[in-house]
């Protein structure tokens, strides 16, 4: 079985410009992704019995979108641009980005409560003259692997930036020139929202220069729906497990932090809408342990992400398990040393590459 490679963009200039080079460069791409999102958000809501399909899942997506250009002028403006490079609807492709948060507001008061979504999200301290290492794997919907890309961002104005995420839309996980590393998983918890989407406030975040500065952003951020937020640099890092309304943070200080997709917080799981699933119990237990104390290296980390110890419950998740989700993608940081490392699809079945920084930062 040859590796999958990962596809890399380079754009550069203002946002409406690198939105526009990235949306012609990756016409095709974007084209059927938004049409396969927009595929499976009809299905999700008539098995979840929303009535309306697209237009509801549209109607969601309207008060979000509108949120953005309040909000974050510049990234509206690369998506706009994204949009018209591509020759698609602007409104259908941030509600296919931005695809779990406005499924989470258009299944309001619904409540779904039988998914199990991936992502396993570690973060482990420097110790013994080692390195603060961050990465997780990006699980989601069977077939997104199809539409993983790198884009390369060199703007006229602010940091240069390497992301990995799906074919037009804005930051899912990467790092800036300054080391600054950024990160997400997927959450449930009561309490959805017209907000903005967690792609826009991740390609928000990563435009400041710690990560103490970008946890600000998604601490004050209108959000939508639920989520858990990843920042990282040099000198430390932060997990933030965040609802639409609330936030609890966790400092990296001595124990590594991990987490997969059910709440830590007791007042978060009290407003879950379902026991966590077996799978993410069983990947959080796997990653804790293989983590340990701490001290991870880059070759530890890519170890983790290849774990196959529980079957389908495994952190690496493969399409023939069967199962809805599979790791589409694997990102790893070093923040010191501005090493952003990554492979589409599963850790041991992509072709890992470091993704290099031209400015000093």
């Amino acid at each position: 079985m040859s590796l999958l490679k990962l596809p890399c963009v380079t754009v550069t200039g203002s946002p409406a410009q690198m939105g526009e080079a990235l949306g012609e460069s990756l016409r095709a791409l974007i084209e059927r992704l938004v049409a396969h999102r927009l595929d499976r958000a009809s299905e999700y809501l008539q098995e979840h019995g929303v009535e309306g399909g697209l237009a509801t899942y549209r109607a969601a997506a309207e008060g979000g979108l509108s949120l953005l250009r309040e909000w974050d002028e510049p990234g509206w403006l690369e998506l706009d641009g994204t949009a018209r490079g591509a020759g698609v609807p602007l409104l259908d492709l941030y509600a296919s980005a931005n695809f779990t948060d406005v499924r989470d507001v258009a299944t309001i008061p619904h409540v779904p409560c039988d998914d199990d979504e991936g992502c396993t999200a570690f973060m482990s301290p420097a110790e013994d003259q080692g390195d603060l290492v961050v990465g997780q794997t990006w699980d989601l919907n069977a077939g997104d692997v199809e539409y993983v890309v790198g884009v390369h961002r060199l703007p006229s104005e602010g940091p240069e930036t390497w992301t990995v995420t799906v074919a037009g839309a804005p930051t899912l996980i990467g790092m800036n020139e300054h080391g600054l590393y950024v990160g997400t998983t997927n959450l449930k918890i009561q309490g959805a929202r017209v907000g903005v989407g967690y792609m826009d406030i991740q390609h928000r975040a990563i435009r400041e220069r710690d990560h103490a500065a970008a946890a600000s952003v998604a601490i004050e951020a209108p959000r939508s729906a639920a989520h858990s937020y990843w920042y990282a640099d040099a000198s430390g890092g932060v997990e933030l497990e965040c609802s639409a309304t609330s936030v609890v943070r966790r400092d990296l200080v001595e124990a590594p932090i991990v987490q997969t997709n059910h709440c830590l917080d007791d007042a978060h799981a009290a407003r879950e809408p379902q026991a966590p699933q077996p799978s993410t119990a069983a990947r959080l237990a796997r990653a804790s342990m293989l983590i340990g104390s701490g001290g991870l290296t880059l070759q530890g980390a890519r170890e983790l992400m290849s774990d196959r110890a529980d079957g389908v419950l495994s952190i690496n998740r493969y399409p023939e398990d069967g199962e809805p989700t599979t790791t589409n993608a694997c990102m790893i940081g070093v923040p010191s040393q501005r090493v952003f490392e990554a492979c589409r699809g599963p850790a041991d079945r992509g072709e890992w590459v470091s993704l290099a920084f031209e400015r000093g930062g």
